[in-house]
């Protein structure tokens, strides 16, 4: 097992982590060259408006982006005169961040035929869209995307020639987006880093027959068996298999199966797949949430561990808290996130990021950190805590708490209605310390998307504001 690193190794460990990355750069120049768009776009955060892109349609698999709300979220972030696109406006939630959270004088715009194309696309290729966008530029825009990819820098190529003004990108470089948020990827840097014991047993699938294959022998050594598509997000590229359920399955009917559960989400025969051991006796899934700016700016900031709250046997995020982990253990997530950061820094990797993990038990009792992924994006935590900031000037009260869900127990309803269910427990700024936010609207495609924050003192009320509310939400 490895050694846990302190917060006062960093120095000691961050040579390693240049060195590796130096190692990565010699493999693949592009993952910094490909930062080149021209003359009018440059990587960083300006001192002017800033276009905010919320859109979650660009990650694979995840089917629910077309028509959750949930793009609305950046909007939490926004600043005067800032613009922020959605695929279908809300104007009663627009409202409600105005004279609840004092985001104003913020403009929301939103195509007129959406479709599925990426909204990264269509504020390039829609004309109406396009020209709207352009009336607003004045001295340039800082572009902000809840996921940063090619789309997202061939947009600011287009917003700067057009304007012909500096066009900032506040993200990553589209290939090492694209690398970081590859889960086979992020495992083998991990354990380039800490060694082997870093993450669950892993090994990669680069066609059916041997995906099932390798689910088929870990099967025999453990409870469940994992595949994951490495470039989705979370529980949307997860399929978990019982060891009890597959065992004496054939290796040819271990393909039928693996092939039917993919295909039914969308999975369009990209390959290599990630198997991988699921993991028992998990004590918790923490969260470390990091800033990663420009290496002439400073190291990757960690800004919070939090624990993670999981449902079904996908683990589909359904919220965070503030981690009540002992404080020598957040301190090892800690420097070891920042280590990871680090690399990822040097690579060319510059904005919000955040690495999940498992804490488990081994077979002598001890507790140990395996990693699972990077999200190399904004997230369900990251958004909330930013704002949560926001308003407490700059930290984090005890009492944090967010939920994430989609429950199709609760009656559908408008963002007018549940502002009125919730009148009383909702968060007001400058008026109250505590309080419900809702992070983003409800659906009404046959679901109820809760979307929550509480802030409070403790973390026991802020447990108490949710219950309340989920209380009237069910009931309608």
């Amino acid at each position: 097992m490895r050694q846990p690193s302190k917060q006062s190794d960093l120095t000691t460990v961050r040579q390693p982590a240049l060195d590796l990355a130096a190692r990565l750069l010699r493999d693949e120049p592009a993952l910094r060259s490909s930062l080149d768009f021209g003359r009018f776009v440059q990587q960083g955060q300006g001192f002017g408006p800033t276009l905010i892109i919320g859109d979650q349609a660009e990650i694979p698999l995840l089917r629910d982006a077309l028509t959750t709300r949930r793009d609305y979220r950046m909007a939490l972030l926004a600043k005067p005169t800032d613009v922020v696109i959605v695929r279908q406006q809300d104007i009663a939630y627009e409202h409600y961040l105005e004279s609840h959270l004092g985001i104003s004088n913020v403009t929301y715009l939103a195509p007129a035929n959406p479709g599925n194309a990426p909204i990264a696309v269509l504020a390039r290729t829609d004309n109406d869209l396009s020209g709207k966008i352009g009336k607003l530029a004045g001295s340039g825009f800082t572009l902000n995307t809840y996921f940063t990819t090619q789309n997202s820098w061939r947009l600011a190529q287009h917003l700067g020639e057009s304007a012909k003004q500096l066009t900032q990108v506040s993200g990553p470089s589209a290939r090492v987006s694209k690398r970081a948020n590859d889960k086979l990827w992020f495992t083998d840097l991990t354990r380039q880093l800490f060694g082997k014991t870093a993450t669950p047993p892993t090994m990669s699938g680069y066609t059916i027959a041997a995906a099932a294959a390798e689910i088929v022998y870990l099967a025999k050594s453990c409870d469940q068996v994992v595949a994951k598509i490495p470039d989705s997000a979370g529980s949307a590229g997860n399929f978990t298999f019982r060891s009890a359920d597959i065992a004496g399955n054939s290796e040819r009917a271990m393909q039928h199966i693996l092939r039917a559960r993919l295909e039914a989400t969308g999975w369009k025969d990209t390959f290599p797949i990630l198997i991988g051991v699921w993991e028992r006796d998990v004590l918790c899934s923490p969260s470390v949430q990091l800033w990663i700016p420009q290496p002439e700016s400073g190291t990757p900031i960690c800004e919070g561990v939090f624990e993670q709250h999981t449902r079904n046997t996908e683990a589909a995020f359904i919220g965070a808290a503030i981690s009540t982990l002992p404080s020598e253990m957040q301190g090892t997530l800690s420097a070891e996130a920042i280590t990871i950061a680090s690399v990822l820094q040097a690579l060319g990797y510059f904005g919000r990021c955040s690495f999940d993990a498992v804490i488990h038990k081994t077979q002598d009792g001890a507790n140990e950190i395996h990693w699972i992924e990077c999200n190399g994006r904004w997230g369900g935590v990251s958004i909330p805590m930013t704002l949560a900031k926001t308003l407490n000037e700059g930290t984090l009260p005890d009492g944090f708490l967010v939920v994430q869900e989609e429950r199709h127990d609760f009656p559908e309803a408008k963002t007018a209605e549940c502002l009125t269910l919730l009148d009383d427990l909702l968060f007001r700024k400058g008026q109250q310390e505590e309080g419900l936010i809702m992070t983003a609207p409800p659906t009404g495609s046959g679901s109820f998307a809760v979307n929550l924050l509480a802030l409070a003192d403790t973390a026991s009320q802020a447990g108490f504001l949710i219950e309340k509310a989920l209380a009237r939400l069910r009931k309608g």
